[in-house]
């Protein structure tokens, strides 16, 4: 927890207002935390003294540091996770999604609010499978470009990805992660600038009263219709199923 408090305050004093450089940071049901910082082509500096405060944190705190890597291209990071993905086995395997996060600048409210009800109260105990996804845009975002999500609203995001091996759970344990996740999105509701299920890479359809939206999703309603058409195109036959989007698609 001391970790995750400190890392969002470098996040949002030193990575937000740096439209060259992004970061996420991810809280998993194991309980390791992965820190990734991306520098965009237009980065100028010294990539090794930009993270140096977030290696000297975790040393600070006696973290075990279990892997450190750097890769040259989004592609490489992409295959490594593949790795991680492919660990990830349930039958059937449930899942809730949900998203909160601010279009401007988060003030220590709403960064004490994702680190005391978010991360300490997620169920990545009883769902071992889920993670907390801290998230910035970096240029993206600051320049308002219009990405093909509702993404481009948001500076700071987070995704509380509810995951976990349904066959190992009763019926009551399924209802009590339901619940408690339930509880905390609810409790993000009532926190001033915190937008709650705005859409994004992670959105859940299936929720209550939820007012998801393929407009929503995909930025505008042209860009909807020109997935739904390519969707249709590549995959036919729907095989293509197992995606947070599949309903609108």
């Amino acid at each position: 927890m001391k970790f995750s408090r400190a890392a969002l305050r470098i996040q949002r004093d030193h990575v937000l207002p740096n439209e060259s450089v992004s970061m996420e940071l991810v809280v998993t049901g194991s309980k390791a935390l992965v820190a990734t910082v991306i520098f965009y082509d237009s980065f100028q500096g010294n990539t090794a003294d930009f993270v140096k405060p977030l290696e000297d944190l975790a040393a600070s705190l006696k973290l075990p540091v279990v892997m450190k890597s750097r890769w040259t291209s989004w592609y490489e990071v992409v295959a490594a996770l593949w790795l991680v993905i492919a660990e990830t086995k349930g039958h059937p395997l449930a899942m809730l999604q949900h998203r909160v996060g601010t279009s401007e600048i988060p003030d220590d409210t709403i960064l004490d609010f994702v680190c005391d009800s978010i991360v300490a109260e997620a169920p990545l105990d009883e769902a071992r499978f889920s993670i907390v996804e801290i998230r910035t845009l970096g240029g993206a975002a600051l320049s308002m470009a219009k990405l093909p999500s509702g993404n481009c609203h948001h500076q700071f995001f987070v995704d509380l990805i509810t995951l976990y091996d349904a066959k190992d759970k009763s019926v009551r344990e399924r209802q009590e992660i339901a619940d408690l996740t339930k509880r905390i999105i609810d409790n993000a509701r009532k926190v001033d600038g915190l937008s709650v299920d705005f859409s994004g890479t992670h959105s859940q359809p299936d929720d209550a009263n939820s007012s998801v939206s393929s407009s929503l999703i995909f930025g505008t309603e042209a860009m909807a219709e020109s997935v739904k058409a390519l969707k249709k195109k590549v995959d036919p036959n729907n095989r293509l199923r197992f995606h947070p989007f599949a309903k609108l698609l």
